[in-house]
């Protein structure tokens, strides 16, 4: 174990450690850890769409939104960049679940969608799947980090 003259220089070493790790990640890796994160987000979503604004009206064409959730590895392009993306997997159901967050002229937004985003605990609950995730990277891939 390293002698530290300081704590200065105890964080100066850790530093170093993380930006090495940081920049040896690849997209794929990132991608791998924002997934977890992305799962647990989607889960929220979910069970707050649902919760809020579930309605027994049976649409044939499009069923309904809390059901169609999804998210991927990928950001909103199909592009592995490192990031994770969620959302509803047609357009319609964005469109309307936009409209109940934001509201419209005639229709008051009951903002959902963002006090989710900025939700303590639920910030909280993605950074520790995601956190989780990267011990377990890190596990795997030992001292090539």
């Amino acid at each position: 174990m390293a002698e530290y003259e300081g704590m200065d220089d105890f964080l100066q070493d850790w530093l170093k450690k993380v930006e090495n790790i940081s920049t040896k990640l690849t997209p794929k890796q990132q991608a791998k850890i924002t997934k977890a994160g992305a799962d647990v987000y989607m889960q929220k979503l979910q069970a707050v769409t649902h919760n809020k604004h579930y309605s027994s009206h049976n649409d044939k064409t499009h069923g309904h939104a809390a059901d169609h959730i999804t998210d991927q590895a990928k950001n909103v392009d199909g592009k592995v960049t490192g990031v994770s993306s969620v959302g509803w997997d047609n357009s319609y159901h964005a469109m309307i679940m936009y409209w109940l967050n934001d509201g419209t002229r005639k229709l008051r937004g009951d903002h959902f969608i963002t006090n989710l985003q900025q939700s303590e605990e639920v910030q909280e609950d993605v950074l520790k799947a995601e956190a989780a995730e990267y011990q377990k990277l890190i596990r795997e891939e030992g001292d090539d980090l």
